[in-house]
Parts: C-alpha cells; structure tokens; sequence
C-alpha cells in the first residue's frame, strides 16, 4: 500500500463495500451497476420465481446490462413510479426505451417485487393480485409497434381503467410501465375514440425520451461500452477512444443506441479501431445499410421465416406455428439451423426448448421487410398468395395503409406496392377470407372471439370483397347470433359498423338491427358507449338510440360516483367537464357542482 500512499485500513474490499451497500441500499438502487454484474442476483431472480421470464429472457436481459450507461432517464422513471405509480415512457424507435424498463425491472425483481410483461390489458387484470405483494407491470409497445394496433380501440378502455386502478393502489406497491413509440401515441391523439384520446393526452407519469438530452460523455459511454465487450484489444480501443471520428460517431444526426448495438455486434478480437469506427460512420451515413447487408446474405429459409414474421402481429410468434405457415421446406436441421442464424439481430428467441417462440429483436427489423416489400411488386404478390390465416391478410392490409384502426387516425405510413398486390388479387384474397373465416369461426370456443373475428373479415370484406361475398358474410353472421339476446356490446357494435359499410344485399339491414340491438341491450362500461357512438355515427336506428338512453345515464352517473375515489384534482375536474358533455349527448342534463367543490378540496390538500 506504500506505493499507493494509502494507509492499509482504508482499503476496502468487496466484503466491506458490499456491507456498506447494504447500509444505504437508496445508493445499490441509483447505480444497478453495482449490483447487475453477479451472476447470484440472476439467479435468485430465476429461483424466487419473481418474473414471468424463462431463464434464458432473464439471461440475455442480464447480459445486456453490461452495456447499461445510466442516464436521467432511469431516475425519472424511478421517481415517477414511486410518485405516480405509472410511468409512460415515450419516444422514437431505438432510443432504449424498452432497455430501461427492463432495467427498472431487474431492480425491482432483485428487490423482491413480482415483475410481469403483459402483451394484453385482459392479462395484466387476470395477475394483479389484492394483497400487498408488491407488483410491477409492464406492458411493451402498448398501442403498436410501428402503427395503431388493430385492436387498440377495442383494449383502450381498459388500459385507462387499469392506469386508474394502479395509482390508486400505488400504496399497495403496485405500478406499471408501458412503453410506446412517440408517433404512435400521436395518432391516438387524433383518433375519435374518446378512451385513445384519453390515453393519449393524459399527462400522469409520462416521460419523453429524447436523445438530444445526451450529453456527449454519455453518447461517448454507449458506443465505448459495446467496443470493449465487442472484444476489441485494449490498444484498439484506446486509439478509439482518442480517435475524432468518435466524436463525428457521437455527433451524428443518425445516432442510435440500437444502431450502435447491431453494428458493434458485429464486430471481435479481430476488429480494429479504424475497422470499427469506419462501419460506425457508415452505418450512420446510411443506416437502411445495416438491415441490407444482413438481409442479403440470409439463406432462402431463414428469409422466408422473417418475411413470414411480417405478416403477423408484432410479438412472439410459435416456432411451430411458423414452420406451418411456411411450409416444408427442409429437413428439422436445415430449420433449426435457419431461425438461430437469425439471432441477435434480426429475432429474439423465447419460451422454454419445448415452446420456442420468436419475435423480431426490434421494431424497425419489421419496418425493414415491409418497406422491401413495398419496392418489390412480385415480393408483395407472393407475400398475399402465400398468406394462410386471416390475420396475415389484416396486417398486410394495415401495413399498406388500406386498414385504418380509427376513423380520425390516418395511417403513419401508405405502402402502394403492398396496396397494390392486395388488390390486384381480390378474387384470391376474397375467397381465402371467407375460408379462414368459416375455419376460424368454427372452432372458436366463445362468442367474444367469434365476433372479433367477424368484425376483422368484414373489414377485409368491404375493402377486397364483392356484394357477393358481403352476402355470405351476412348469412354467417346471421347464424352466430340467431339464439343470442344480448352480444359483447364492443365487439357487436364494431361488426355492426363494417357490415353497414358494405353494399346493401339480401338480410344485411335486418342483421346489422338484430346485432346492434343485441349489443345495446349488454351496454354497461364506457368502452362500450365509445363503441355505440362510433356506430352511431354511421347508422341512424332510432329503436338502438332510445334502448341506449337509459344506459349511457347509468354508466356516466357511476363514472361520477367513481370520481369521489380520486385524488388528482385536475383529472377529477377534466373528467366531470367530459362526463357532463357526454350526457348531453345522450338528452341528459348532468349536474357536476358537486364533484367540482371535491376537485377544489383535492387542490387545496385536504
């Protein structure tokens, strides 16, 4: 220690720095570092049972925690949870923003919370537990990855209940972080939904992330961080370090910490400094690059897998439901060895050996193949003519901007080529509609699930369809809802607007009246008058309007009860102000004077 000039006893060593930890806990939380880097907390994480992850999820979160450079963002989302109970993180595609939650959450799992991802808001109600064992949700890209979801409307209402419900239990240790991208949560800004709007434009435990915050040690850290566990030698990644090209790298209007890691990945102990920050530069030049170079080298299987990936809904697809789709095209090795030349860059793989399932590792890798679809005509063709379940031909037609999720919410992006191919082949997608449809109907086990379904092919119906098909569909409808007094009033009133969309045929008046009575007559939350006014909207039926009246005054007198129950003042004042306007929709005259001295009480603290 003599060399060092330091006397011997204030030299710590890891028992000593780990008991001090242990005395201020508050200083372990704020730096995940210190504690992220043992192998024993991934591991007590796995044994507690604590997070509904495998252990190979949980271990490759853990193993990007080594690149982990923690910036204001973590403490915000911390504070706010803690503040709020919900945190909203916002912000463009690669900006990290599911990084963080994951971060957040290792934290909280190490702490002994109960961590759970929710891909659907149904899922999250079915966990959350009444005790007080502390939970927290997260719930990744909640309106869609790269557009609205097609079904956002329909779970908007029960994202704003459950946002509710976990601030007034935050006591009770329970809180949620739900991530979206910036431009998604602005097209709900503009939707007619009254509950998207609400989403939208409620401010609690919102948080924007937003690179230009970086300063350029930090954007300086992430890129030297993926240098050294790239493997590069120490004596490359010193001359790195002091390399002014790292500071155009930093500097550069392209930068992303996502096309950072996916470059970076590439490279190994092999890799020079001027190899390294070469590819950097040119990444950020142009960064479609990055997806083509790897794109092109994939084999015919492992393309074929991603191009089917396309065509689903975003998230974790079964391998064995992929290899269905994309048919025999080799033996079990070649398919193995197909999806695992994949990862990382283009899937993430999850599920246990049994039940493997594969999502893209990242949002702009779907981007990616739907933009090469939209360049290749015959790519598209092929794409539609293969399709073989009725949600590949939805996302198709979302993707190339045909299917709107909303009235008021015009898509982010139109693809002509993929809008093209879809209707230059109506007469295929047409039939292979009605058969999906018929296959999926039949075997579905409940009500709920068979309207959805009705509801997605009689929009796909009245965009690629003839009044020939619109008959068929009526006499199906027809059928399922013969015997049935009262529907899922959301779900009744969806199909009853795409069916009044479609040329008048045969029946189609009187099934539209039968769905919409039925619908009303099981009317009982908001969603649901979000649902009827949508309808409404479109169709006059004045037997609907005079059964809903009565409804909608219960449902909005409850909503006002419900208000007593809150304690942001502002939120109780705004929704009082929208609960009256929406009564007087309805013929009815809301006195809110009341709720508004409870608003002014909250204000004042007491």
């Amino acid at each position: 220690m003599r060399v060092l000039g330091i006397p011997q006893q204030d030299v710590w060593g890891p028992e000593r720095l780990n008991a001090a930890l242990g005395k201020h806990s508050d200083v372990e939380r704020r730096h995940p570092k210190l504690w992220l880097s043992s192998s024993g907390v991934l591991e007590s994480i796995v044994n507690a049972g604590c997070w509904n992850r495998s252990e190979a999820e949980l271990s490759a979160i853990a193993e990007r925690a080594k690149f982990w450079v923690e910036t204001s963002s973590y403490s915000e989302v911390v504070s706010l949870l803690d503040n709020e109970g919900v945190c909203v993180v916002s912000g463009a595609p690669g900006v990290g923003k599911t990084y963080l939650a994951d971060m957040v959450a290792l934290q909280r799992a190490h702490s002994g919370w109960q961590v759970v991802h929710v891909s659907n808001i149904e899922q999250a109600w079915s966990i959350i537990r009444n005790d007080e064992r502390p939970q927290l949700f997260i719930y990744n890209d909640f309106l869609g990855e790269a557009e609205l979801k097609l079904d956002a409307k329909s779970e908007a209402p029960g994202v704003t209940n459950f946002i509710r419900d976990i601030i007034r239990r935050k006591d009770a240790n329970k809180r949620l972080i739900i991530t979206t991208r910036v431009e998604v949560l602005q097209q709900a800004v503009l939707a007619a939904t009254p509950s998207l709007q609400r989403i939208a434009n409620d401010d609690t435990g919102r948080l924007l992330i937003k690179l230009s915050d970086w300063d350029e040690p930090t954007r300086m850290q992430v890129v030297l961080n993926h240098l050294y566990f790239a493997g590069l030698p120490e004596e490359e990644l010193s001359a790195a370090s002091v390399d002014r090209r790292l500071l155009s790298v930093i500097r550069h209007r392209s930068y992303n910490p996502y096309l950072i890691e996916v470059i970076c990945d590439r490279f190994d102990a092999a890799t020079t400094a001027d190899d390294a920050l070469s590819a950097l530069m040119a990444a950020l030049d142009f960064p479609e690059t990055v997806w083509f170079a790897s794109f092109a080298v994939l084999n015919l299987l492992a393309t074929e897998i991603i191009l089917t990936m396309a065509t689903m809904k975003p998230g974790p697809v079964s391998i064995e439901m992929l290899r269905a789709l994309v048919g025999d095209q080799g033996s079990a090795t070649a398919w193995g060895d197909a999806w695992r030349s994949l990862e990382p860059t283009w899937v993430m793989v999850s599920g246990p050996p049994t039940a493997r399932a594969l999502a893209f590792a990242h949002p702009g890798c779907r981007d990616y193949i739907l933009g090469r679809l939209d360049l290749d005509s015959d790519m598209a063709g092929e794409r539609v003519e293969r399709a073989r379940m009725l949600e590949q031909f939805a996302e198709l037609a979302s993707a190339s901007g045909d299917l709107w999720v909303d009235a008021g919410v015009p898509p982010l992006v139109r693809r002509a080529v993929i809008a093209d191919a879809m209707k230059r082949r109506r007469g295929v997608v047409a039939e292979k509609i009605r058969l999906f449809t018929e296959q999926d109907v039949a075997s579905s086990t409940t009500t709920e699930g068979r309207l959805r379904l009705l509801v997605t092919s009689a929009a796909l119906i009245g965009l690629y369809g003839s009044a020939d098909d619109s008959r068929w569909l009526t006499e199906l409808v027809g059928e399922q809802i013969r015997d049935l007094v009262t529907i899922p009033a959301s779900d009744g009133f969806a199909l009853a607007v795409q069916l009044a969309r479609h040329s008048p045929s045969s029946g189609l008046a009187e099934v539209t009246q039968r769905l919409a009575t039925a619908a009303a007559a099981s009317t009982r939350t908001v969603g649901d008058l979000d649902a009827y006014e949508a309808f409404a909207a479109e169709v006059t039926l004045p037997v609907v309007a005079d059964a809903i009246r009565p409804l909608a005054y219960r449902i909005i007198m409850q909503e006002i009860d419900d208000l007593y129950d809150e304690r942001d003042a502002q939120f109780v004042r705004d929704s009082a102000h929208d609960l009256q306007a929406r009564a007087s929709l309805y013929g009815h005259e809301l006195d809110i004077d009341t709720v508004l001295e409870h608003a002014d009480y909250l204000a004042q603290g007491r």
